[in-house]
């Protein structure tokens, strides 16, 4: 982190935004900030679990990253390919392969993505640099 912001980029850092299934305690996103010693990092939180994800979905307005549950999120992976049976059981807006397809995108063009909403259209702000 150091080095990047160092060289004048914005730190950023993908992590879990769910609480750890061994420690409902911890969350990784939390546990990071905690130990950043005030480090200015940009957090890109994963949080698929409906609730609070709304699953394979393409709202008009997304919903904010805060929602993930990571008040400070910038960025919210909601929807991953293929559904994380796991964690995703109560998602029901999934294709039939249990993967997420861009609306009217079918399931035979493989085109499975993962879907993320973010406070700005560039939360990294690379397009300054």
């Amino acid at each position: 982190m150091d080095g990047v912001t160092g060289a004048g980029f914005r730190a950023g850092i993908y992590c879990s935004g769910m609480a750890a299934a061994d420690d409902g305690n911890v969350a990784t996103a939390e546990d990071i900030r905690q130990s950043a010693g005030g480090r200015e990092i940009v957090y890109w939180v994963t949080n698929d679990a409906c609730p609070p994800a709304p699953g394979c979905a393409f709202p008009q307005y997304p919903p904010s990253p805060e929602q993930s549950g990571v008040g400070f999120a910038e960025v919210w992976q909601f929807a991953q390919s293929p559904q994380r049976k796991d964690v995703a059981a109560h998602c029901t807006n999934y294709s039939r392969d249990g993967n997420c397809y861009p609306p009217g995108i079918a399931a035979a063009s493989r085109m499975h993505i993962d879907v993320n909403a973010a406070t700005s259209a560039d939360p990294s702000h690379g397009r300054t640099r």
